[in-house]
């Protein structure tokens, strides 16, 4: 065999390098390891997203329930630093809190924050008995009041830790049974508009591997 047909063999598939690039969760929720992403080049990951159970960031096993949505912002190092842009709720733990015999009122408006950031807000109350019509519109318009004015009060950052603490839920819920008895009160979904929800984000516990997703 001639050198020339020996060279002709040789392969000219080039191997890219990749290494591990740990995913930081922002300032306000202490800049703990939220995953991990292996990549060939950090900025593959910058403005894709990273869902992550509220439980792995608390430490409580009461935020079991509850995911926080993160969008990757810009690698430093071999870190990728991130924001909050949406909070959710288990489909399982809103049909677990759903019985017979009460009134499950759901709504959907925009709300604005002191520092001027648009939210999508997806709202969930439960009485303990079912209600006349005249008391859940009572209740659903005191609800939207109470909320709109929290958020024209709070920056992004403190209304966000208030969600994933709860506080400002407990709080709607102890003014709004003042009307009626409610079981819950509940954020199902809080993002910021315009980001949208990715069909499909991994959902994984913090310091394992996780699959960023693409931006829609």
């Amino acid at each position: 065999m001639s050198k020339a047909e020996v060279k002709k063999k040789v392969s000219r598939i080039k191997s890219t390098k990749k290494a591990w690039f740990r995913i930081i969760s922002p300032k306000m929720f202490g800049q703990k390891e939220i995953g991990e992403a292996y990549l060939a080049n950090a900025e593959l990951a910058v403005n894709r997203f990273v869902k992550v159970n509220l439980r792995e960031l608390s430490g409580n096993i009461k935020d079991q329930n509850a995911y926080l949505r993160f969008q990757i912002t810009h690698a430093a190092g071999s870190a990728l630093e991130t924001k909050v842009t949406g909070y959710e709720l288990t489909a399982s733990y809103i049909k677990r809190m759903v019985r017979k015999n009460c009134d499950r009122m759901d709504d959907y408006f925009v709300i604005v924050t002191k520092d001027g950031i648009k939210l999508v807000l997806k709202t969930f109350m439960l009485t303990t008995h079912k209600t006349h019509r005249s008391v859940q519109i009572q209740l659903r318009a005191m609800l939207q009041k109470g909320i709109r004015e929290e958020a024209a009060k709070t920056d992004f950052e403190a209304f966000m830790l208030s969600v994933a603490g709860s506080k400002i839920q407990f709080g709607l819920r102890r003014k709004l049974s003042k009307i009626y008895p409610l079981k819950d009160v509940a954020f199902r979904v809080l993002e910021v508009k315009g980001t949208g929800t990715p069909e499909a984000i991994v959902e994984e516990p913090v310091a394992a591997a996780v699959e960023v997703q693409e931006e829609n």
